[in-house]
């Protein structure tokens, strides 16, 4: 519950700066869903929350870090307290969203660790998603997109092609993901 205050107070000192935000919406024929904003600060800081459901599971994060910037690789270590409907899960993440672009390819990763704090959920990793894209024409992008789910020594591992038609307000994307159990997944994203 710390990281939930750490964050908020975080967004009410950088309140007045002018700022982005993102919504993404992911879904999936495996009935995965998933849906985040986040908010990054002129100052750097980052508040983001997402839900992340999969039969079973349903959690809520809440938290938020700040970013890193080196030239064109944006590095962001994040905090959420973890919330979730299932088992009285109660917990914390510790998290880095990774970002670089370089010559027409582009790199977007999120690894995750949770911590419970209550509940019957045990800890586990999550990679959601590494993808690996180099861009075609104006709009395109085309690619690879990898992630895992790791807990008590069991893995889900799924790798699969994928597409992305960008445009003025964000991108759409596409993937089929090949593993333990494959996945046809479609996403938004929506800056603004």
């Amino acid at each position: 519950m710390w990281t939930a205050v750490a964050a908020a107070s975080l967004c009410l000192l950088a309140r007045n700066a002018p700022a982005q935000s993102m919504l993404e919406l992911r879904g999936a024929d495996t009935k995965y869903r998933y849906v985040d904003w986040n908010y990054t600060f002129r100052s750097s800081l980052v508040a983001d929350m997402f839900y992340i459901g999969v039969p079973g599971s349903n959690e809520f994060n809440l938290g938020g870090g700040y970013a890193f910037k080196r030239g064109r690789l944006l590095l962001t270590p994040l905090a959420y307290a973890v919330l979730g409907k299932e088992e009285s899960q109660r917990g914390v993440k510790l998290a880095v969203l990774v970002s670089y672009e370089r010559d027409g390819w582009k790199l977007l990763s999120f690894l995750g660790h949770y911590i419970p704090a209550t509940g019957a959920v045990r800890s586990y990793q999550v990679l959601d998603t590494l993808d690996l894209t180099r861009t075609f024409g104006k709009r395109w992008e085309a690619g690879i997109q990898t992630g895992f789910f790791h807990s008590e020594g069991t893995w889900n591992p799924q790798t699969g092609p994928l597409l992305k038609l960008n445009d003025s307000h964000g991108a759409w994307a596409v993937s089929y993901r090949f593993g333990p159990q494959n996945e046809f997944r479609a996403g938004r994203v929506l800056t603004f």
